[in-house]
C-alpha cells in the first residue's frame, strides 16, 4: 500500500516571516563582525609646514594607532610579531574608512578625533593563525619585553584604568620606537587577574607568570611615573624602572625635565618613546659583540734582549686588530715587564699573541711570553 504524500502548508505570511528573519541574522552577523574590526576615538595631534602637511601626517599617525589599538583588543599571542612585520602601506590597504568626528585646525597645527573602519579579511590575512603560539617559544629566543606603564597619582596607582595616561601613551610609543620587541598590555580580564594597582608593586617574576607565557616575552618592565612639580630646578617626570625576568630583578631611577614650552602629555611622549627605543635597542644587542667591544688588561712579561727587541715585538703586537695599547712597566737584561690593553675574550688574546710569533704560558694572573 503506497502511502499518500502530503506538502505542508505555509501562508505567505510566514515565508515573509522566516525570510526578514533570516536576512535579519545575517545583517546582524556582520555587524557584529565589522564592529569587532572599528577603532572609535583615535585623538590625533601634529605640526608641520602648513596645514595641509599637519593634516597629512596626523592622519597618517591615526591609521598606524588604530591599527595598533586593533590588534591589542584581538590580542592574538604573537602581537610582537605582527607589528614588526606589517608594514604603513598595508595598514593603509586595510583601512575601510575613517570618519572625522571633531577637528581643530591652525596654519601648521592640526588635531582631531577619528573612528576607523577595517576590512576584516585584510586584518584577518594580516593575524594568520598559525604563527607560533608565544607559550611554546623557549625562554633565551623570548626577546620581546612587556612593559606595564604604572602613575602615581595621589597616594593611589593608576594601572588598567581609562584615565592612565601613562599607559595610553605607551601604546603609541610601543608602536613608533619599539621595533615591534616592546609589547604594552591591552588590560583585559586575564590581565587583571594576573595584576592590577594593589600589587603591581609588589610584582615578582612569579606572580607575573602567566603573562610571560600569554605574551610570549622574556621580560616584563614595571615603569612607575610621577609627575614632581617640586623638583629642583623644574618640575620632572620620575620614572622608577623595574626589569622582572627569570633570576633578574633590576632597578633604575629615571628623570625627565619638563621643557619650558613642553606639556605634559609631550613630556610623557618624549619619556616613553626615548625608554622604549633603550628598550628595543638591549633587545638587539649581541653579546659578543658587548664583550668584543670591552676594554680590558692583562700584565704579562716577555723575554727580550734588547730595548729594539721590544720595540719592534710592541709594534708587531700593536697591529693586531684586538689589542689597543701596550703600556711599558720594566725592563730588565733577561726580559720586559708590560700591560696589555685589549678587546674580546682571553682566549682571543691568546690567539693574537700565538699567530704574532710567541709562545703564551699562564702564570696566575699574568701572562709568560717567550719568543718562538
Amino acid at each position: 500500500m503506497k502511502l499518500p504524500f502530503y506538502l505542508p502548508h505555509y501562508s505567505p505570511k510566514i515565508f515573509l516571516c522566516a525570510s526578514a528573519l533570516l536576512l535579519f541574522s545575517a545583517f546582524f552577523s556582520r555587524a557584529l563582525a565589522a564592529g569587532e574590526y572599528e577603532v572609535d576615538n583615535v585623538a590625533v595631534d601634529s605640526d608641520g609646514k602648513d596645514t595641509t602637511d599637519a593634516r597629512a601626517k596626523a592622519l597618517a599617525k591615526g591609521e598606524k594607532d588604530a591599527f595598533s589599538q586593533l590588534i591589542l583588543r584581538l590580542n592574538p599571542a604573537h602581537a610582537a610579531q605582527i607589528f614588526t612585520r606589517v608594514t604603513p602601506n598595508q595598514v593603509s590597504a586595510a583601512v575601510r574608512s575613517f570618519t572625522i568626528v571633531d577637528e581643530k585646525m591652525t596654519a601648521d597645527h592640526y588635531h582631531a578625533t577619528l573612528n576607523y573602519s577595517f576590512v576584516p579579511t585584510q586584518i584577518q590575512a594580516l593575524v594568520p593563525a598559525t604563527a607560533p603560539a608565544a607559550a611554546t617559544t623557549p625562554d633565551r629566543a623570548r626577546k620581546a619585553v612587556l612593559v606595564l606603564p604604572v602613575y602615581a597619582q595621589g597616594s593611589g596607582l593608576l594601572l588598567w584604568q581609562d584615565d592612565n595616561k601613562w599607559r595610553n601613551v605607551w601604546y603609541d610609543a610601543a608602536l613608533e620606537s619599539g621595533g615591534g620587541l616592546v609589547v604594552v598590555p591591552l588590560g583585559d580580564i586575564n590581565d587583571r587577574v594576573d595584576v592590577d594597582d594593589s600589587n603591581v608593586a609588589a610584582a615578582t617574576n612569579d606572580s607575573l607568570k602567566r603573562m610571560y607565557d600569554r605574551y610570549g616575552v622574556g621580560e616584563i618592565v614595571v615603569l612607575q611615573a610621577f609627575f614632581n612639580q617640586k623638583a629642583d630646578p623644574k618640575p620632572a617626570l620620575e620614572i622608577t624602572l623595574k626589569k622582572i625576568a627569570p633570576g633578574k630583578r633590576e632597578t633604575t631611577q629615571l628623570s625627565y625635565t619638563i621643557h619650558s614650552t613642553e606639556s605634559l602629555d609631550a613630556l610623557e611622549a618624549r619619556a616613553s618613546n626615548d625608554i622604549a627605543r633603550a628598550l628595543y635597542k638591549e633587545q638587539t644587542l649581541d653579546p659578543n659583540k658587548i664583550e668584543y667591544d670591552r676594554l680590558k688588561e692583562i700584565s704579562a712579561r716577555v723575554n727580550t734582549n734588547s730595548i729594539q727587541e721590544w720595540q719592534a715585538l710592541r709594534q708587531r703586537l700593536l697591529m693586531r686588530g684586538n689589542i689597543v695599547d701596550i703600556k711599558f712597566v720594566s725592563i730588565s737584561y733577561y726580559e720586559t715587564n708590560m700591560i696589555i690593553s685589549f678587546k674580546g675574550t682571553a682566549d682571543m688574546l691568546g690567539k693574537t699573541l700565538v699567530a704574532s710569533g710567541l709562545r703564551v704560558l699562564q702564570d696566575g694572573d699574568r701572562l709568560v711570553l717567550s719568543l718562538k
